[in-house]
């Protein structure tokens, strides 16, 4: 029950947040926009690689590869771990186009052409595509893959996450807002897939027979 009231808290909050981007409230706008500057503000070719690499490798390369690995190597509970995470990616893919197209918020512009240092996606840019997917996966992660050594692997890619959201500020191709609206869309959708794991119990369970094996 916690992770559906979890996940319902977090969808109202995505509820507000979409509302008053819809409105183009001045207040928001301004202060997203000033956070965005802030932000968007490349530190030396070393940090801005870093960025980058994050921004192009840190959703599905890392996501895609960490389902794989735990499917194979994580035992028991890294396979109902992987099991869940697919489920989740597989409803937010969808889910994500549907809003950033219904809300249709345009992709920022950066203060000078030198700070945009990934060329800009033409979709819509709120919510974040890549802050929904890695927050799913780090929700996921800390809920189900949390005993003895298997959190020190999700606290990484909890970080990594992290790392990534805030990339896709650095480099130019999201507001602060678009964001925060994608961790709260990823992490609300990964809560009601824990929340209802216990009915796949008959797929766990078929697939730990089937490693027996």
């Amino acid at each position: 029950m916690k992770y559906y009231i979890a996940g319902a808290v977090l969808f109202a909050g995505f509820a507000i947040l979409a509302s008053l981007i819809i409105q183009d409230n001045l207040q928001i706008t301004k202060w997203d926009y000033s956070a965005f500057l802030m932000i968007n503000n490349p530190h030396g070719k070393i940090i801005n690689q870093i960025m980058i690499s994050l921004t192009k490798y840190g959703r599905e390369v890392v996501w895609i590869a960490t389902t794989a690995l735990l499917f194979v190597f994580g035992g028991k509970d890294g396979r109902r771990t992987s099991v869940l995470l697919f489920i989740a990616f597989i409803i937010l893919i969808p889910v994500g186009t549907v809003l950033k197209d219904e809300i249709n918020r345009p992709r920022p512009m950066p203060s000078t052409q030198d700070n945009l240092l990934i060329k800009g996606d033409t979709d819509p840019s709120f919510p974040s595509g890549h802050a929904i997917i890695v927050s799913a996966g780090a929700f996921i992660m800390l809920a189900r893959f949390n005993q003895r050594k298997q959190i020190i692997a999700s606290l990484i890619l909890a970080a990594e996450a992290l790392l990534v959201i805030y990339s896709r500020i650095y480099v130019g191709n999201h507001y602060p807002l678009d964001v925060i609206g994608g961790i709260l869309v990823g992490t609300g959708v990964s809560a009601i897939v824990v929340g209802s794991s216990r009915y796949l119990n008959p797929i766990f369970s078929r697939l730990d027979s089937i490693r027996k094996k």
